[in-house]
C-alpha cells in the first residue's frame, strides 16, 4: 500500500518547513524585539499567528490553496494540496498526545471532522484505545460534515469530501528551533496509518546575506549581516543549552 504522504511534493514539504522554522525562529525574535516584550504570556499564540502568516504568504496558488476559519478562540488553517488530494492541518506534537489521551467527546470537533475524511483507512495495527470509545456515542457524522464544510468554506475552489484525505503536520519547538517535523495520516481511532519524518528530507534554512565592508589590508572584506549573525548566535545558544542539559542528565 503506497504511502499517501509521498504524493506531497518535496517543494511543498520544503515550504512548510521554512514557514514554521522561520516563524518560531527569526520572526519570533524580531517580534519580541520590536514589541519590547518583558513577559511572554501570549508566546505560544504569537507563534501560531506567525506560522499562519508565513503559510498564507507562501501558498494560495493553483497548486496549494489555504482556508482560515475561526472556531471559538482558535483559528484553524488548512492547506489543500490539489495534486496529492490532501487537506493539511498543523499541530504541536504535545497537543496531539493530549488529544489521544482524551475521551472522544473532549477532543476538538474540528479534528474529529477532519478524521472523517480518513474513514476508509485503517492503521496496520492498533496503537492505543481511545478513552470512552466503547461507552460514549460518537458525534453524528452529519454534524461533523457540517463542521468540515465550515472549515473548507474559505477555499477559493470546491473541495470534494469524497476525493480528499486529511494529513496532520506536527512539530516540536526547542530553544527557538524545530527539533521535530512529522506528517501523519491517522485513522478514525487516531492511530497512524502513514507517517513521514520531514526533517530528514528538507534542506536547512541558511542565510546567504553578506554585506561588503570598506577594504582593509589587515582583515577580510566580507562580513555577515546582523540577521545572519543573530541566526548563528541562536544556533550556538541551542548547542550550549543542549550540552548543559546532557551534563545535568
Amino acid at each position: 500500500m503506497n504511502n499517501l504522504l509521498d504524493n506531497i511534493s518535496q517543494n511543498v514539504k520544503q515550504k512548510i518547513f521554512e514557514c514554521i522554522s522561520q516563524a518560531i525562529g527569526e520572526d519570533r525574535q524580531a517580534a519580541d524585539a520590536h514589541l519590547d516584550l518583558r513577559t511572554h504570556v501570549s508566546g505560544p499564540f504569537l507563534n501560531w499567528d506567525l506560522i499562519y502568516r508565513n503559510l498564507i504568504n507562501s501558498f494560495g496558488d493553483e497548486n496549494v490553496k489555504y482556508s482560515a476559519t475561526i472556531r471559538g478562540i482558535w483559528t484553524v488553517l488548512l492547506l489543500y494540496d490539489v495534486k496529492s488530494g490532501l487537506l493539511i492541518s498543523f499541530m504541536r506534537d504535545t497537543r496531539l498526545d493530549d488529544i489521544k489521551r482524551s475521551k472522544v467527546e473532549k477532543q476538538p470537533k474540528y479534528i474529529r471532522s477532519l478524521i472523517v475524511l480518513n474513514e476508509e483507512l485503517q492503521a496496520p495495527y492498533k496503537q492505543h484505545t481511545l478513552p470512552g470509545m466503547e461507552t460514549e456515542p460518537l458525534q453524528k457524522e452529519s454534524d461533523l460534515m457540517k463542521i468540515l464544510d465550515d472549515l473548507c468554506a474559505n477555499f477559493d475552489c470546491h473541495v470534494n469530501h469524497k476525493q480528499v484525505r486529511h494529513a496532520l503536520v506536527c512539530f516540536t519547538e526547542k530553544f527557538g528551533g524545530l527539533s521535530s517535523l512529522k506528517a501523519y495520516i491517522l485513522d478514525k481511532d487516531l492511530d497512524v496509518v502513514y507517517e513521514q519524518d520531514w526533517l530528514n528530507t528538507v534542506r536547512p534554512v541558511m542565510s546567504n546575506t553578506i554585506e561588503t565592508l570598506e577594504h582593509s589590508p589587515d582583515g577580510p572584506a566580507l562580513s555577515l549581516k546582523p540577521k545572519a549573525t543573530k541566526r548563528l548566535k541562536g544556533k550556538e545558544l541551542v548547542v550550549l543549552k543542549e550540552q548543559e542539559s546532557e551534563k545535568q542528565a
